[in-house]
């Protein structure tokens, strides 16, 4: 059954939006990891194959610790957020 199958890969995707799409800082340490060969393999053999790949726990292990340092990083040196308001589309919402 593909939704069986898909799972893992829609829940690695909404984490990553959930931890990397919140703010410049974010999204500056999603574009350092992004340089990481191993990041580059795991995201192409996933695609390739259809589901989440990886499973080398020691260079999972590495990317964590990469992960939580380009977060550090990104929060410490990123430009704030810009003040975002569109009342227009905010009426139509309620």
């Amino acid at each position: 059954h593909t939704s069986r199958l898909s799972g893992p890969t829609y829940t690695v995707l909404d984490i990553l939006q959930k931890v990397f799409y919140t703010n410049n800082g974010a999204r500056e340490a999603f574009v350092e990891l992004c340089n990481s060969k191993y990041v580059q393999q795991v995201t192409f053999d996933s695609y390739l194959y259809k589901r989440v790949q990886g499973n080398n726990p020691l260079d999972d292990l590495k990317l964590l610790g990469e992960t939580i340092g380009c977060l550090v990083k990104g929060y410490s040196t990123a430009k704030p957020d810009a003040e975002f308001s569109n009342p227009v589309e905010s009426l139509k919402r309620i």
